[in-house]
């Protein structure tokens, strides 16, 4: 009897050793094909960062007596994972403090979905309208779609780089504030400046996110 008991603890140990393996080679390809679909899609971006203009965005210094707040809804993940295809990106965030440099699609895109990539929120504007305010959520955490993990490293002055239609357009963060997570984010921010929004969750804290208000500096 001992010995029949000592075959079944063997094969059910050979058993978890095989599922573990298969668990682990799963998480591995889910890696690598996120990267193989984010390095392919930058590639067909064609973008030449390094393209420069002279043209330089006029900055309004001027503060507004009381902060304009922009009600956003957060976005809703959805169930189902979309196809992945070949698309283009509208353009890229790139943050060189911590190196992040990660592309994000149109608004109207099918991929523009925070469960896999970075979310442009519909009440959007684009890097090239004045006074405008691009707003981009993305996961916090340490999951193959938290891009934004590393905000929390971020501080007020830090610089954030669109790439955005051959431009480069330049950002200085002016303002970090946390809000609760109650279905909707209120954005503070100077609205007579060309803005760029970030949204995220707060670094070991369920109940919050952290919005980031960067203004446009510069465009080259």
């Amino acid at each position: 009897m001992k010995r029949i008991n000592f075959k079944y603890q063997i094969a059910a140990g050979v058993t978890l050793l095989i599922v573990g393996t298969l668990l682990l080679f799963s998480n591995y390809i889910k890696d690598k094909r996120d990267v193989v679909f984010s390095e392919m899609n930058l590639v067909l971006s064609s973008m030449d960062i390094g393209l420069t203009d002279d043209t330089m965005v006029p900055i309004n210094e001027e503060e507004v007596e009381e902060p304009v707040e922009d009600v956003v809804e957060e976005p809703v993940e959805e169930v189902e994972e979309p196809a992945y295809n070949y698309e283009e990106y509208l353009g890229v965030i790139d943050i060189p403090k911590i190196n992040l440099y990660k592309g994000f699609y149109s608004k109207t895109s099918s991929l523009n979905n925070v469960k896999f990539n970075l979310f442009v929120v519909s009440v959007s504007s684009y890097p090239d309208t004045e006074r405008g305010n691009l707003v981009i959520a993305g996961h916090s955490g340490n999951y193959n779609n938290s891009y934004f993990r590393d905000l929390y490293l971020l501080n007020v002055n830090d610089e954030i780089i669109v790439h955005y239609k051959n431009k480069n357009y330049k950002y200085e963060i002016a303002k970090i504030y946390n809000e609760n997570k109650d279905g909707s984010v209120r954005i503070i921010r100077d609205n007579t400046k060309t803005t760029l929004t970030l949204i995220t969750c707060t670094k070991d804290d369920k109940e919050h996110q952290t919005i980031y208000i960067a203004y446009l500096k510069e465009v080259v």
